[in-house]
């Protein structure tokens, strides 16, 4: 293939992960390679790796553009609304990207500090709510489990049979167990 030709476009990081979560979207973790980006973009697998770094590096990229802003705090006014408020918005963000959210579940170093500040957010708010020790810890996971079930379900339903007003019925019965 070679290099591009003389006065083409030249290639960037964005244009690199703009075409990478393309594929991950639509053909999952496994068509993610630096061949078919650089099929794609018209390069060099070469330039694939000099913009993108590393595959890891490149999916933390991803991970930190598709995530960034999750972890803003809510300004709901009780402790339920704003976990509601936060679940909604991540699960919002995984459905739109789920094969993203399976790639952060398969390798857990893909976290970046949005979706850490987002946990930090979320046991805040357990905790503001009252809820403590072991029951915080359930309640956390409860609603992580939950929210990602949902996003997976929601993300291989045919013709968008799930959407996110689907989602907040099952929260809400949840949070409104929370004393």
């Amino acid at each position: 293939m070679g290099r591009p030709p003389k006065g083409s476009r030249t290639l960037s990081k964005d244009d690199v992960l703009r075409q990478a979560l393309q594929l991950l979207d639509t053909g999952g973790s496994k068509a993610l390679t630096f061949k078919a980006l650089a099929e794609a973009l018209g390069v060099t697998p070469m330039a694939v790796a000099h913009h993108a770094g590393t595959r890891d590096e490149m999916i933390a990229s991803l991970v930190a553009t598709a995530f960034e802003g999750s972890d803003t705090p809510s300004m709901a006014a009780t402790p339920k609304l704003r976990l509601r408020d936060l679940m909604t918005r991540y699960c919002a963000r995984v459905t739109r990207h789920p094969e993203l959210a399976k790639c952060i579940l398969e390798n857990p170093s893909l976290i970046g500090p949005s979706l850490t500040g987002l946990t930090q957010l979320i046991e805040a708010e357990i905790a503001a709510a009252g809820v403590t020790g072991a029951d915080a810890r359930t309640l956390l996971c409860l609603i992580v489990d939950y929210t990602h079930g949902f996003a997976f379900a929601a993300a291989a339903a045919p013709g968008a049979a799930l959407q996110i007003d689907d989602f907040t019925p099952a929260l809400d019965w949840v949070l409104d167990r929370i004393e």
